[in-house]
């Protein structure tokens, strides 16, 4: 019996090991694949960006081009002209064929398809840098050549969106392919339990449990890498992040800290738990504030065994507290802090190290985008958003008003005599009064209102929910705020003129409603300026739509001679 017992203990044994090797193989080849495919994912998502990232650039730089070209062609100063040339043919035409070339380099591994459309698109750029070089070289201004260099930039532009478009498209298809690659390895896995399952059953379901042990944080990964490839912005990112550690560390609260440079302060971009301490420890707290933040590495603090340094931030959190450093290229962006009643295993230190790794360089990114993004629509020389934005502004609050129902303003504001400030002061002068002009609108608006430069020294303003009564005291309140500018040590007299209309009192589309404040804008010019107008239908029949700046520019040129000075040209960014 004792023989039939060791045999049988044996046999048991034998079998067991056998089969935790089968399992352990199975094991390796899951995990081995569910990385492989991460790993993938990962690479393919970061090229795509940078791909995408550069197109966006080279869009960028073709915008400037065109704006600068444009401004050049159609300016009647002629020292101007030869300004913007040089700069066409020094600086922005030669930094356009660069990118162009560096883009080209990344897209010559595509498909033939693909690479035939780029050749068309950098065809296209030529048409218009041969435009611009022969203006260039044999010289040449005017409507026309501007006309001309519109009508064959506008191909371009259409070519260049449709390949950002394609290069996100590309991303998702690879992603997509990862995640397909992913669930075949794991498809590989159930075939192999089940054939395990056949040879013992209660040892397959343990055996079963171990492998979901080990894969489903692997899946948990894969998911949450592929999820963060297609967050929108910043916050949703964070939020992701968020939601994954609480999911995967299971009675954890997570915290993203955002390292502030420009006011020196470490703030929380994630809710902070009701009644949590963290509310005390982040008021004012700088970024050195944070251990992990200041030494780059994670740091751990718990109630029962403090820090020999403790952290400003956790250490009085109860439980136990891990941050890790949101690192991107040695710089250290933030810190995630998670808190728990219990301690951290080793698995899920690594878990939270792997998390905050991925999402590192995801979310620097994305912070880059939008800096990028809010750069390409601000002016620089106020802060304002500029013409670009005001387009975008107004589609948005015109469609909101119309679909709610509520009323909307426009105004239009466009300084007095500013060449006469220009000519007799000089420029730098002229660009202190621009900026004031900005900082008095941003401070006599309310919160919810839109103000943008709209080009030279006009600027328009939206006030959503406000009907054209209202409007007009408002205008009348930016009117005085500007007529009390002064520069400190110069002699200068600042006011300005501003058309008012609303819809729907005035106008039921957007252009109709821009081409009636620019007329009442006219009015107010036309009636000794330094006030402000309101729209009524018979005031457009006095300005034609395509000649109304020209007719205030004409204006403004008949009390003052000389050439025209660059910060009063009409431009976009």
């Amino acid at each position: 019996m004792r023989n039939l017992s060791r045999r049988a203990t044996t046999a048991l044994m034998t079998v067991c090991v056998l089969f935790a090797i089968f399992v352990s193989a199975i094991g390796v080849i899951g995990i081995l694949g569910v990385r492989s495919a991460n790993h993938s994912g990962s690479e393919i998502a970061s090229g795509e960006l940078t791909t995408s990232t550069m197109t966006a650039q080279l869009a960028r730089s073709m915008d400037l081009v065109y704006s600068t070209a444009e401004r050049a062609l159609l300016s009647d100063d002629g020292s101007q002209r030869v300004v913007l040339m040089n700069s066409l043919s020094s600086q922005l035409i030669p930094q356009v064929d660069l990118r162009l070339g560096d883009l080209r380099a990344r897209h010559a591994s595509d498909p033939s398809a693909g690479i035939r459309d780029f050749q068309q698109f950098a065809a296209q750029w030529r048409t218009v840098r041969n435009l611009l070089s022969s203006t260039i070289v044999f010289g040449g201004s005017g409507p026309v050549t501007a006309a001309h260099l519109t009508l064959i930039y506008q191909p371009l532009s259409r070519h260049i969106d449709r390949l950002i478009v394609n290069e996100q498209g590309y991303a998702d298809a690879q992603a997509d392919q990862a995640s397909s690659t992913s669930a075949g390895t794991l498809w590989t896995i159930v075939g192999a339990l089940a054939l395990a399952l056949t040879i013992c059953t209660m040892l397959a379901w343990t055996g079963t449990r171990r492998i979901r042990r080990v894969v489903g944080p692997e899946q948990d990964q894969v998911a949450f890498a592929e999820t963060l490839q297609i967050a929108g912005d910043e916050e949703e990112a964070h939020r992701l992040l968020q939601r994954h550690l609480e999911r995967s560390l299971v009675g954890s609260t997570a915290v993203i800290l955002n390292r502030n440079h420009s006011a020196d302060l470490l703030e929380a971009v994630t809710p902070l738990p009701s009644g949590s301490s963290l509310a005390e420890s982040l008021r004012g707290a700088q970024p050195r504030s944070c251990l992990a933040v200041r030494s780059s590495r994670s740091h751990s603090e718990s109630t029962t065994h403090p820090g020999l340094l403790p952290c400003s931030v956790c250490s009085i959190c109860p439980g136990n507290s891990t941050c890790v450093p949101l690192t991107v290229g040695g710089e250290v962006i933030g810190s995630v802090l998670l808190n728990r009643e219990t301690a951290y295993t080793e698995a899920e230190d690594q878990r939270i190290r792997e998390s905050v790794s991925q999402a590192a360089p995801v979310l620097a990114n994305l912070r880059n985008l939008a800096g990028a993004e809010v750069r390409a629509a601000t002016d620089g020389l106020t802060g304002l958003p500029n013409k670009r934005a005001v387009t975008d502004a107004m589609k948005r609050m015109f469609a909101q008003a119309t679909r709610t129902g509520t009323s909307l303003t426009l105004i239009l504001l466009d300084l007095d005599h500013f060449k006469q400030i220009n000519d007799q002061h000089g420029h730098p002068v002229g660009d202190q009064v621009l900026a004031s002009v900005g900082a008095v609108l941003r401070r006599a608006l309310r919160s919810g209102d839109f103000a943008a430069r709209n080009g030279g020294e006009e600027f328009a303003l939206i006030l959503p929910g406000t009907d054209a009564s209202i409007g007009q005291l408002i205008a009348e309140r930016v009117r005085a705020a500007i007529a009390d500018i002064t520069l400190p040590g110069i002699a200068v007299s600042v006011t300005a003129s501003l058309g008012v209309a609303g819809f729907p009192e005035h106008a039921s589309t957007p252009e109709h409603l821009e081409r009636l404040a620019d007329a009442a804008l006219y009015v107010a010019k036309r009636s000794g300026r330094n006030r402000s107008a309101c729209a009524d239908p018979t005031i457009e029949t006095d300005v034609p739509d395509e000649t109304s700046l020209t007719a205030r520019d004409s204006m403004e040129a008949a009390h003052s001679n000389g050439a025209q000075s660059p910060n009063h040209v009409i431009t976009t960014q």
